[in-house]
């Protein structure tokens, strides 16, 4: 099928990217792992769209969404940003389909507004335990990771396929496009910012997972869901942020 239209909206006075497939059915808002983008979703999200009405957005600092040097890119800040997307696209309620550091923003979206998620689906979710990719925990360190992250095509290409089951499926054209958005003014900037966040060289900062559990304990399934609520790992996945 052919890639969803970009289209542009403004939440918390930031430009930001979006793809929305579908008329009909409660609403789904898709988010994507960091550094990614709505790429991420261009082979599943006309599959959702047969009973849904489908978006997928570029977080804040990531894709053709803003990069504002002074914004706070952490996990309670996407959480409130995917919350003003939901507003802007007149969204009371959706559910919230995420992987990695979009699945444990759809967890924190589910803790502190659960008024607004009918359900998650998360494959993979971030800081939920210790591990992370090497490469990662290298790029937390000052200096570094500043070297570490400067977007070529050789690095793009090793990283994303220690992230596949299939390295096959990282084609030449999927690469060119990452590293032309990794290369968007600002853009290895907020990528340092939320990964340091979130990792040191050691892994996943033991803050950062405490609060990760305490948001989980905090998930509860609303009186208007109905169904059985599950985790959903996809095979494709893996467990970085």
């Amino acid at each position: 099928m052919n890639r969803p239209h970009d289209q542009f909206t403004t939440v918390e006075g930031h430009q930001v990217r979006y793809w929305q497939v579908g008329r009909e059915g409660p609403g789904v808002v898709c988010l994507h792992g960091i550094g990614c983008s709505v790429l991420e979703w261009e082979h599943s999200i006309h599959a959702l769209a047969t009973r849904h009405r489908v978006y997928a957005l570029d977080l804040l600092g990531c894709g053709l969404t803003a990069k504002p040097a002074d914004a706070s890119y952490d996990v309670a800040a996407l959480a409130r940003f995917t919350l003003g997307f939901m507003d802007a696209m007149g969204l009371d309620q959706a559910s919230l389909v995420g992987n990695s550091l979009g699945a444990r923003v759809a967890m924190e979206c589910a803790a502190v507004a659960p008024q607004r998620v009918r359900s998650l689906v998360l494959s993979a979710p971030a800081a939920m335990d210790n591990p992370t990719l090497f490469d990662f925990r290298l790029a937390s360190l000052p200096v570094l990771g500043e070297l570490l992250t400067r977007p070529t095509a050789f690095g793009t290409a090793r990283l994303w396929r220690t992230a596949v089951a299939d390295p096959a499926c990282i084609t030449p054209e999927m690469v060119r496009e990452k590293v032309a958005l990794a290369r968007q003014p600002g853009a290895q900037a907020a990528f340092l910012k939320t990964l340091r966040g979130l990792i040191h060289l050691g892994g996943f900062r033991s803050s950062v997972i405490d609060d990760s559990h305490a948001k989980a304990r905090r998930i509860q399934r609303p009186p208007a869901w109905s169904g059985a609520s599950r985790t959903v790992s996809c095979p494709w996945a893996t467990s970085t942020p």
